[in-house]
C-alpha cells in the first residue's frame, strides 16, 4: 500500500526518507551561533519582563483578562454543546452568541498583549526623553532673552 502511496503522491521511497546511517551533526561553530542566539534572545525576553515588574497594575489586569476569556471560551463551548442539542431553527441564534463569546476572549487577549505594547512604548518614550535631558546638562546653556511685543515690534521697525 505504501507504494501505491508514493506513486499516488509523487513522494520518495521510504526507505531514502528513513535512512539513517547518514546523521548530520552540526559543526561546534554551528552549535556556539545557535547558542549565542537563544541566550540573546532569552537575555531581551528577560529585561522585558524586568521591566514589566516595575509596572504596577499591568499583573492584576493579566489576570483580569485571562479570567474573562476563560469564562468566556467555557461559555463558547457550553453553547456549542446546547446548539447541537436544539432546533435547527434556534440553532442560529445560539451559535450566533457562541461566536460572540469567541470574539470576547480573542477581544480580552489582545487588550491583554496591547497593555504590555502601550507600556513598552512608555517605556521606550521614557528612556528617550531621558536621554535627551542627559544631553542637555551636558551641553553649554542657553541663554534666553524674554521680549515683549512692543519691544519686538520695535525691533522688527528697526527703531531699537
Amino acid at each position: 500500500m505504501t507504494k501505491k502511496l508514493e506513486e499516488e503522491f509523487n513522494l520518495p521511497p521510504i526507505e531514502e526518507v528513513t535512512n539513517t546511517d547518514e546523521e548530520v551533526v552540526p559543526t561546534v561553530e554551528e552549535t556556539q551561533e545557535v547558542i549565542e542566539e537563544v541566550q540573546g534572545a532569552l537575555s531581551v525576553s528577560e529585561k522585558i519582563n524586568l521591566a514589566f515588574k516595575e509596572v504596577k497594575g499591568l499583573e492584576s489586569h493579566e489576570v483580569e483578562m485571562n479570567d474573562i476569556a476563560k469564562k468566556a471560551i467555557d461559555s463558547y463551548e457550553q453553547l456549542m454543546q446546547l446548539g447541537m442539542n436544539v432546533s435547527d431553527m434556534a440553532a442560529g441564534k445560539v451559535f450566533a452568541e457562541a461566536s460572540n463569546m469567541l470574539k470576547i476572549a480573542l477581544d480580552a487577549s489582545d487588550a491583554k498583549t496591547k497593555a504590555k505594547l502601550q507600556q513598552i512604548d512608555l517605556m521606550l518614550k521614557k528612556a528617550r526623553i531621558d536621554k535627551f535631558d542627559n544631553k542637555g546638562t551636558e551641553a553649554e546653556s542657553v541663554q534666553a532673552t524674554v521680549f515683549d511685543r512692543n519691544d519686538l515690534l520695535k525691533i522688527i521697525k528697526g527703531e531699537n
